[in-house]
C-alpha cells in the first residue's frame, strides 16, 4: 500500500492464484493497462487432452461420519445441517489414557472429547478382497475402506470384478500420509506386511491389483485438495485416452 496507494484483500493471493493474476489485478486497480506497465500478456495454453470427449458419471458412494453411508444421505445431511459429530468411539482412544487430562482446560476438555467418525471403520470382510486376517491387522482402516467402497461404486456403475480384469481402468487416488504406523504398538509395527499397510503409493495399487485394473495408477497427496486432484486427473486420463474409465477416489481418517 506504501508504494501504490491500493489496499489488497487479504485474501488475493486465493482470488488471484498466479503472480502475473496479481500484477494483473493490481494494474486494473491502479487504471493501467498491460502495455502502458509494459507487462507481457500470459501465453496462451492449449489442452490436448480437450477433445470434446463426454464425461459420464456411472457410480458414486461415500461414507461420512454420523452414519451416512450414501452420498444421497450426506447431501440430506447438508441441507438439513445434520450434526455428524459425537463422542469419541471406545474403539479409536480413550481420552483419559492418551492424555493427562488435569493438565487441560474443560473447554479443551470438551472439545477432544468429540469429533465426526466414520463409524464401522475398524471393521473389514478380509475374505472378499483375497486378504489374509494377519494381512488385513496390519493394513490401514483407510485402505480397507478403499477397497470396501471403490468396489462399491463399480458395483453400483453395473460392473463385475470379472468383467473388470484385465481392463484399462485406472485408479486415482486422493490421500495423505497416514498416522496408522504411529497409532500402532511395536509389535504390530514389525509384521511383514507393515510396508505396505501404510503406505500411500501402495494403497492406489492394492485397489487396482485386486479388481485386476491395468490403467494408470497413482496416489497424490495435495492436503484439503486431494480429492478433486484425484478427480482432475481421472478425468484427464478419460480424455487423453489413457484409459476407458476411471476410478476416482478420497480417504481421510485421522487415527
Amino acid at each position: 500500500r506504501s508504494l501504490t496507494g491500493v489496499t489488497l484483500s487479504s485474501t488475493i493471493v486465493f482470488e488471484q492464484p498466479t503472480p502475473h493474476a496479481i500484477a494483473a489485478h493490481l494494474l486494473e486497480q491502479l487504471g493501467l493497462s498491460a502495455a502502458e506497465a509494459q507487462v507481457d500478456a500470459p501465453l496462451a495454453v492449449t489442452h490436448p487432452h480437450e477433445s470434446g470427449v463426454t464425461l459420464a458419471l456411472c457410480g458414486m458412494v461415500g461414507r461420512w461420519p454420523g452414519g451416512s453411508n450414501h452420498d444421497s444421505t450426506r447431501w440430506e445431511l447438508q441441507a438439513a445441517c445434520g450434526d455428524a459429530m459425537g463422542s469419541v468411539p471406545a474403539s479409536r482412544w480413550v481420552l483419559e489414557h492418551a492424555v493427562d487430562v488435569s493438565t487441560i482446560s474443560a473447554a479443551q476438555l470438551a472439545c477432544v472429547g468429540h469429533g465426526g467418525f466414520v463409524l464401522g471403520a475398524e471393521r473389514f470382510d478380509s475374505a472378499a478382497f483375497g486378504v489374509s486376517p494377519a494381512e488385513a491387522s496390519a493394513m490401514d482402516p483407510q485402505q480397507r475402506l478403499l477397497l470396501e467402497l471403490g468396489y462399491t461404486s463399480l458395483h453400483g456403475a453395473s460392473h463385475r470384478r470379472v468383467t473388470l480384469m484385465g481392463g484399462d481402468g485406472g485408479v486415482f487416488l486422493g490421500i495423505e500420509r497416514p498416522d496408522w504406523a504411529v497409532a500402532q504398538p511395536p509389535s504390530a509395527r514389525s509384521s511383514v506386511y507393515a510396508v505396505t499397510g501404510d503406505n500411500v503409493s501402495a494403497a492406489a495399487g492394492r485397489v487396482s491389483f485386486v479388481l485386476g485394473l491395468q490403467g494408470p495408477c497413482s496416489s497424490v497427496d495435495t492436503a484439503c485438495s486431494s480429492a478433486l486432484v484425484a478427480v482432475h486427473w481421472g478425468a484427464y486420463a478419460v480424455r487423453g485416452g489413457d484409459s476407458r474409465a476411471a476410478l476416482a477416489l478420497a480417504v481421510s481418517l485421522k487415527l
